[in-house]
């Protein structure tokens, strides 16, 4: 194995201007590489291999980048011109659309930190060198790039009289007594979720019962972390505090999650959150959102639901949306009364409608905000958030014709929510 020319190829490689070329050179390379894994060769003469192929990768990348780009191509999808004669397509030049991003992205990293990784990699007894490795260097370089561009969008500190940096436990010791109409908000929990200061969950709660109105809401959205195999139940302890101050546990709803970012171990996968409805009072508002489908047409007809004594009572079918009509889910029969179950896209571009949400590293989804706004508040109510982080809080309050007031205590989440909030239209 000593015998391979790997100073050679390398040198070969940065000659080449053929796709085809820099392709047989390292699917060779990738086969060796096989070959000796499956020999229990050792990691140095894999990692060779490898280096030859990432090496080939981004060689490919870089002509891909210089070439003239051909409008059309076989692989399927939108083609809105036909391929160029004189252009090869990506099936001609024998890769896909797929390996063409990858060996780009690799190609994008600057030659000094594709050197220094590579060297780090081979001077290590246990590590592999992948191409994995590379692309996750070069989309997190992407990620950085996007990230310092909107943070130059923020610009100079902007003025909000709604939004407010500091310690919201000493803001609200200032505030008057009974004015809010609706907390909307997401604490930090379990170092889940990075966040600045520390967080005395206790005061908090003290202080939104001193400012909510008699009638008025908190919508407090929190999850707990698995620690030594173990839930931790911070969420739990901290909706008893609420009761125990004094608030009413008006209702305990799931936001269940679209998607997670890793599957759990030894338990089911986590993929929801708690987003407990805390009131002062019996709640003065109301606004059932009516979404849910209904998949039949009329109801079952009469039936009875048992007293706690015993006896009968007739039950109220008429929103309830059974009978034997015949299934439909394309809205038919119209529409019913959600449940507290609420299924929310989330993550990044599905939970939010603008792209300076991403700078903040623990935003929740739009519509949890908007649906709980629109359910426990009416236009012109103060809706609160004593975390407001990114604002997306306040942005939905602003968008809904609400009056909205927000504390962080991080100046640069402070920022990122004026900038936010900027591009929402004065209604």
């Amino acid at each position: 194995m000593d015998l391979i020319p790997f100073s050679e190829i390398k040198k070969a490689l940065q000659q080449s201007t053929s796709i085809h070329e820099v392709k047989n050179i390292r699917d060779k390379a990738e086969s060796l590489r096989t070959y000796l894994k499956q020999a229990n060769e050792g990691l140095e003469m894999q990692n060779r291999c490898a280096e030859i192929k990432v090496r080939a990768e981004r060689r490919a990348g870089e002509i891909l980048n210089s070439s003239v780009k051909n409008p059309g191509t076989r692989l399927g999808g939108n083609i809105v011109l036909p391929p160029h004669p004189d252009i090869p397509t990506l099936d001609e030049l024998g890769i896909s659309k797929i390996q063409s991003s990858r060996y780009q992205l690799i190609a994008s990293i600057p030659q000094d930190l594709f050197e220094l990784h590579i060297s780090e990699i081979m001077s290590l007894a246990d590590k592999e060198l992948t191409s994995a490795e590379f692309l996750r260097i070069a989309k997190q370089l992407k990620n950085d790039t996007k990230f310092e561009y909107l943070k130059s969008q923020i610009g100079p500190k902007t003025e909000d009289s709604g939004i407010f940096c500091g310690d919201c436990v000493k803001f609200m010791q200032n505030m008057t007594e009974n004015t809010v109409d609706i907390t909307v908000t997401s604490p930090p929990y379990d170092d889940l979720r990075e966040k600045q200061g520390e967080f005395d969950y206790k005061n908090v709660v003290e202080g939104l019962f001193r400012v909510t109105k008699p009638g008025g809401v908190v919508v407090w959205v929190v999850g707990d972390a698995t620690v030594d195999g173990s839930e931790t139940g911070s969420s739990f302890r901290q909706a008893l505090y609420f009761k125990e101050i004094g608030f009413n546990l008006h209702d305990t709803m799931i936001y269940q999650k679209s998607g997670v970012s890793y599957p759990s171990e030894g338990r089911y996968t986590q993929v929801f959150e708690y987003m407990f409805v805390f009131s002062k009072g019996r709640p003065k508002t109301f606004h059932p959102i009516v979404d849910e489908v209904k998949y039949w047409n009329g109801s079952w007809g009469e039936l009875s639901t048992r007293n706690k004594d015993g006896s009968l009572r007739k039950r109220n079918l008429s929103n309830e949306g059974k009978g034997n009509s015949g299934r439909s889910d394309d809205g038919r029969y119209g529409y019913k009364q959600r449940t507290n179950i609420w299924k929310i896209n989330n993550g990044k571009s599905f939970g939010h409608s603008d792209e300076f949400a991403v700078l903040h590293p623990s935003t929740f989804p739009e519509q949890i905000a908007q649906d709980h706004i629109i359910t426990w508040s009416n236009q012109g109510d103060l809706v609160f958030d004593p975390m407001c982080g990114s604002g997306t809080t306040l942005k939905i309050a602003k968008m809904l014709k609400r009056r909205y007031l927000g504390v962080d205590i991080n100046e640069e989440y402070c920022e990122i929510a004026k900038r936010r909030l900027s591009l929402i239209q004065d209604f």
